[in-house]
């Protein structure tokens, strides 16, 4: 069952013990995963001539790379696969010597270009299978067995409606597509909440050429240690980017709170920096299975930031 209690949040699903036999199971595609664009474009390290996606990924990868947490990046193979269906959009995973280190999603935009949307760092990627599996056989939802012939299907609206579509045998489950935690949805409540052809660019500015001004990363914290939305505080002004950036910047702890399917679930995260670029976009940071970079545009209508 499904409440507002804050211990829905990832930061409280309990760490379980992995088993061989699981491990084996991410290693052989065991999630026969489904898109509305066909099979995974081929990647970018290829030897192919790279498409106009591909050479908007690089631009935006030599970007990142110049800060530290990002250095990686440009030596690391890049796979391009659908977002989903419906979302004209695209998810780019990052790999080095196998292990996954991050990912970033591109957004299609009407005049022909693209648009970074949420991008991060970290072993568990968005749509992450080694999560996905782990919460499956944790959760009881599957069986090792089952594994081998369950379909997964990728929903991407923003980033806090995002959810793999899981079949397994005559049963369907949602789960969270970064946490991959079960969510309270089903497929009628997420196209009632959610109908047709999705243009998912936001109002967030594009850094297509723009460079990295300013990038500040904190220390972790549990955002359970005080619960402001819960005792009537006043929320955080974070519309205020100036304000906003202040308080990270004395590494005060800030938290965002959303309910993007009403009352039935809250995710609480902790924001642990920002990155801002040269062309005034600001992208928060939060904690959350690694480090995921959000355009602060796609948070301030969705939900609530609090100290």
């Amino acid at each position: 069952m499904f409440s507002t209690r804050p211990s829905r949040s990832h930061l409280r699903r309990k760490q379980s013990i992995w088993h061989a036999a699981l491990t084996v199971a991410v290693l052989w595609v065991g999630v026969h995963s489904q898109h509305a664009y066909g099979s995974a474009a081929p990647s970018v390290s290829s030897d192919h001539a790279p498409s106009k996606l591909e050479k908007q990924v690089q631009v935006w990868v030599s970007r990142l790379a110049e800060q530290k947490p990002f250095r990686h990046w440009p030596a690391a193979d890049s796979q391009i696969e659908a977002l989903g269906p419906g979302t004209h959009g695209w998810l780019v995973l990052f790999t080095k010597e196998g292990k996954h280190i991050g990912y970033m999603v591109v957004h299609a935009v009407t005049d022909g270009t693209f648009q970074l949307g949420e991008y991060g760092l970290g072993p568990f990627p968005l749509f992450s299978q080694q999560l996905l599996v782990r919460s499956l056989i944790d959760g009881g939802l599957a069986t090792e067995t089952q594994l081998r012939s369950i379909t997964a299907v990728k929903h991407y609206v923003h980033p806090f409606a995002a959810a793999w579509e899981v079949k397994v045998g005559g049963e369907t489950y949602w789960l969270d597509a970064k946490t991959a935690e079960q969510l309270p949805v089903n497929v009628d409540s997420w196209k009632k909440m959610f109908p047709g052809d999705l243009n998912l660019a936001t109002d967030a500015d594009n850094p297509e050429e723009s460079g990295i001004e300013a990038l500040q990363l904190n220390e972790t914290f549990d955002v359970y240690e005080k619960l402001p939305w819960l005792t009537q505080e006043a929320p955080f002004p974070a519309k205020n980017a100036k304000l906003l950036q202040q308080r990270l910047d004395g590494a005060n702890h800030l938290r965002y709170v959303t309910e993007p399917f009403g009352d039935a679930m809250l995710y609480a995260v902790s924001i642990i920096g920002y990155q801002r670029w040269s062309n005034g976009r600001l992208d928060v940071a939060m904690d959350m299975e690694g480090t995921r970079f959000v355009p602060i545009e796609a948070l301030l209508n969705k939900g609530l930031f609090y100290r």
